[in-house]
This record gives C-alpha cells, structure tokens and sequence, in this order.
C-alpha cells in the first residue's frame, strides 16, 4: 500500500484522528467518484469520435493504415489519420484507467 503524507489545514488536525481520517477517507472517496465519472464521459467521447471515423472511412483504424494511408497522399487523409490516431489512444488509455479502478467499491 502506497503510503502518503498531507499537509492538512490546522482546522483539520485539530479534529480528533478518528474524525479526521474519516473526512478524508470520504473526500478521497467522492473525488474518485467523480473522476471515475469524468472518466467514463471521456471514454464516450472518444468512442463516438472513432465511430465517426470508422463510418465516415468504413474500416476500422488498423485497416485505415495498411488500406488506405499506405497508398494515400490526400491532405485530409492524414489529419483524419493523425485526430483519429487520438481519439483511439484516447480509448484505449481510458479503458485501462477504468480498469484498474473496477475493484474499488465506490457505490
């Protein structure tokens, strides 16, 4: 367990230690809530940008480098390359971050 040390404002540590640490226990509770919460509207996000450009191409992103990027010069080819490039690491980072959150019991 990964331990940490705080510096708290003086009307904190005067609460008594049981007090205290159940404050911050519920702080760190509500603000993994919330960034779980902002997380999972990140990942929308990025999941409705790739289906633009899964659409708008019809293939998915490996199938856009090796089809058509491969023999494509076109200007707008590569910017819609390098924004959908992006979004998909977008995905896949908020997807693991979620992961590794999953065993949290944050009901």
């Amino acid at each position: 367990m990964l331990e940490m040390m705080l510096r708290l404002p003086e009307t904190l540590t005067r609460l008594p230690e049981p007090e205290r640490d159940m404050l911050i226990r519920a702080g760190l509770h509500e603000a993994t809530r919330a960034r779980i919460h902002q997380m999972r509207a990140e990942l929308a996000e990025a999941q409705r940008q790739v289906r633009r450009f899964e659409t708008r191409y019809g293939l998915s992103l490996a199938r856009f480098e090796s089809e058509i990027m491969a023999n494509q010069d076109s200007v707008q080819a590569h910017e819609d390359y390098n924004d959908w490039f992006y979004w998909q690491a977008v995905v896949e980072e908020k997807t693991r971050l979620l992961a590794n959150l999953h065993g949290l019991d944050l009901k």
